[in-house]
Parts: structure tokens; C-alpha cells; sequence
């Protein structure tokens, strides 16, 4: 089992009142081509390593596989995912509350079923 917490466009949220985009792709946006450049940038900056890129995902872990986090960069969603270590809990939690400084993004917790509100 793990921790996992995602990272959508604002939008997703704001036209959402409820889940049903977590099962309906067709309710989340894309990320636009600067938004994921620039995920992508910042997670490098964070000290993610890149596992594996395909043309529809990048696959990354935390500084050689700390704490067990992984993080998966879509053109949809950015998804942070750790084993229940209170270290790799805390990790994603901050590093994806982070992402949403610019104003562009909303972040995500289905453990707890609610958005994060700042």
C-alpha cells in the first residue's frame, strides 16, 4: 500500500464539485505545454531522477529512491505516491503543496477525499 496525492490544473477543481472526475478522464484537463515543461523542470530542481520517459508519461524518483516516493508527470496530472513512512508522507504532502505556489495547479489528497485550501 502507499500514500499518493496528485496535482491537477486549477481548473479541474474550479469546474468539479464533486469527484466524478477521478473516474472521467474527459473532466480533467490537460496541463498546457509551459505547465508540464515546467513540472517537469521543477521536479528535476527538487532532486527527482528521471526512471523512465515515454511520450505519454515521465516517470521520476526521489533522490535515488528516498523514502520510497515516485512521482508520475502526465500531460493531465502529476501524481507523488510514497510507502507510509511518516518522512515520505510529509515529503509529497509539502513538495505538492509547493507546486501550487504559482496558482496554476490544485492539489489533491484521496486519502483524506478533499482538495487542499490555502
Amino acid at each position: 500500500m502507499s500514500y499518493h496525492v496528485y496535482l491537477f490544473r486549477k481548473e479541474v477543481k474550479e469546474q468539479n464539485t464533486g469527484f466524478e472526475f477521478l473516474e472521467n478522464e474527459n473532466l480533467v484537463l490537460n496541463f498546457t505545454a509551459e505547465q508540464f515543461i515546467s513540472l517537469k523542470e521543477r521536479l528535476l530542481k527538487y532532486q527527482f531522477q528521471i526512471e523512465k520517459e515515454t511520450a505519454d508519461s515521465i516517470e521520476f524518483n526521489f533522490k535515488g529512491g528516498q523514502y520510497g516516493i515516485v512521482a508520475i508527470l502526465t500531460k493531465s496530472q502529476l501524481s507523488f505516491s510514497s510507502g507510509f513512512s511518516e518522512d515520505g508522507i510529509f515529503e509529497i504532502g509539502m513538495t505538492a503543496s509547493e507546486f501550487t505556489d504559482t496558482g496554476d495547479f490544485a492539489k489533491f489528497d484521496p486519502q483524506l477525499g478533499e482538495w487542499e485550501e490555502i
